[in-house]
C-alpha cells in the first residue's frame, strides 16, 4: 500500500487525506501547530460549486452532510454605500452560488474520522528523498512514506526546498478585520453575498456568516462525538488600505478594531457601531511569491495549495483550487497504488495540472483584488 506523508493540516492537506483515505491508502498528516485552536485568516470563506463538489467527493457522506449543514448562503444581492451608507449600486459582481463556511467550523469537520492519522506539533525541519521520503521534525521524530507532499501554506518549508529559486514577499497590501456577531441590526448592512463600503482612499468589506444550523447542535445530530465549537452567526468585515496610506506602514496594532475605528472616523454610525462590537479583530499584510512557481526536477516529493500556488484574497479561490489538487493527487495515487500508474510519471503529470490551475488561480486573484484597490492605491 503506498504510504503519504502530509505536511500541514489546513484545507487542502485535510481534503487531501480523506480522499487517500476514501481511495484505500495510508495517510499520515503533520502539523506544526500544537493543536485546533483559531485561526482568523478571514474567518469565513466562499466556496465555489467546484470546491463542494471536491469537497463531496473527498469526506466521507456524513461529514459533508455535516460541511453543508453548518454552511450558508451567499445568494442575494452585492451592495456599494459610500461611508454614509447612501447605496451606490445594488449590482456589485460576485457569485452566485457559492456557500459560505466558517474557517474553524469547516476545518474541525475535515479533522472529523481522521483521528490518529493527524499529529499536531510536528514542524519539519528537513526530509530526504531516495527510494522513500523520509521527514525529520523539530521535535526529533521522523516518518518515511513513499510520497511527501507539502500542503503546509505560503511559508512552506517544503517548497523552499523544492523550489529555492521563488520568494515570499510582501504584497503592499494591508488588511485589518474583525467578527462582530450578527445582530438583525448589523445583519441589515448585509443582506445578500457581500456589502462594499468605500470612503476616502479606504475600502470596507462586509460578508456574513448565517450558519444554516448552529455548528455544535448539527454535529451532535449528524456526527454524534465529533468536537465542534458553539459558534453563532456573524458579519466578518475587512478594512483594506491601498499601499501607500500610512496605515499600511505603521506598525500592526494588537487590536485591529482600534485601528478601524481611527481609520472609519466620520463615517455612518452603524459602521462605527459594527466594527467597535467585534468580539474577535486581527490585523495582517498579504503575502504573494515574487514569480509564478515554475516547473520543478519530478521526485516522491511535491505541493498541494498555497505552498504552490499562494493567492490574494478571492473568495475562497485559493481553498477551492487546493481541494480540487487535493482530489487531482489522489486520484493519481490512486491508480499508482492499483498498479495502473508508475509513481514518477503521475506525480510529474500531477505538477503539470497544478501549475496549470494554481498559477491561473493566482492571476485571478490579483484581478480581483484590483475591484477593491485600483493602480494608484485610491480605492474611489
Amino acid at each position: 500500500m503506498t504510504r503519504i506523508l502530509v505536511i500541514g493540516a489546513g484545507l487542502g492537506g485535510l481534503t487531501l487525506a480523506h480522499a487517500l483515505v476514501r481511495a484505500g491508502l495510508d495517510v499520515r498528516v503533520f502539523e506544526a501547530d500544537d493543536g485546533t485552536g483559531e485561526r482568523t485568516q478571514g474567518y469565513r470563506i466562499g466556496l465555489s460549486p467546484v470546491a463542494m463538489e471536491a469537497l463531496r467527493a473527498s469526506l466521507p457522506p456524513r461529514l459533508y452532510d455535516l460541511a453543508e449543514a453548518t454552511s450558508g448562503s451567499l445568494t442575494g444581492p452585492g451592495l456599494l454605500f459610500d461611508e454614509q451608507l447612501t447605496l451606490l449600486s445594488s449590482d456589485l459582481p460576485g457569485p452566485e452560488e457559492s456557500r459560505a463556511f466558517d474557517r474553524q467550523v469547516l476545518r474541525q469537520v475535515l479533522l472529523g474520522e481522521l483521528g490518529d492519522r493527524v499529529s499536531f506539533g510536528k514542524r519539519v525541519k528537513t526530509f530526504t528523498d531516495e527510494d522513500t521520503v523520509t521527514a525529520f521534525f523539530a521535535d526529533g521524530t521522523q516518518a518515511t512514506g513513499d510520497v511527501l507532499v507539502g500542503a503546509d501554506g505560503g511559508s512552506s518549508a517544503v517548497r523552499r526546498r523544492l523550489v529555492p529559486e521563488v520568494r515570499l514577499v510582501d504584497a503592499d497590501l494591508c488588511g485589518a478585520m474583525g467578527r462582530t456577531p450578527a445582530t438583525d441590526r448589523f445583519r441589515r448592512l448585509v443582506p445578500g453575498r457581500g456589502t462594499m463600503v468605500k470612503g476616502p482612499e479606504i475600502t470596507l468589506m462586509l460578508g456574513r456568516m448565517q450558519f444554516d444550523r448552529e455548528p455544535s447542535e448539527a454535529a451532535a445530530e449528524l456526527t454524534p462525538g465529533l468536537p465542534m465549537p458553539h459558534r453563532e452567526s456573524y458579519v466578518r468585515w475587512v478594512l483594506l488600505v491601498p499601499p501607500d496610506h500610512p496605515a499600511a506602514t505603521a506598525p500592526p496594532r494588537e487590536e485591529a478594531r482600534e485601528l478601524v475605528l481611527e481609520l472609519i472616523e466620520g463615517w455612518h454610525s452603524e459602521l462605527r457601531d459594527l466594527v467597535r462590537g467585534a468580539d474577535l479583530s486581527a490585523v495582517g499584510r498579504s503575502k504573494v511569491f515574487d514569480r509564478p512557481m515554475p516547473p520543478w526536477p519530478v521526485s516522491r516529493v511535491t505541493l498541494l495549495g498555497d505552498a504552490a500556488h499562494l493567492t490574494l484574497a478571492s473568495g475562497g479561490n485559493g481553498a477551492a483550487t487546493a481541494m480540487q489538487d487535493a482530489v487531482r493527487l489522489s486520484a493519481l495515487l490512486a491508480e499508482v497504488d492499483q498498479g495502473r500508474h508508475d509513481l514518477l510519471p503521475a506525480l510529474a503529470e500531477y505538477q503539470r495540472d497544478l501549475l496549470d490551475r494554481g498559477n491561473a488561480a493566482v492571476e485571478v486573484g490579483k484581478r480581483a483584488l484590483s475591484r477593491f484597490i485600483p493602480a494608484g492605491g485610491d480605492a474611489r
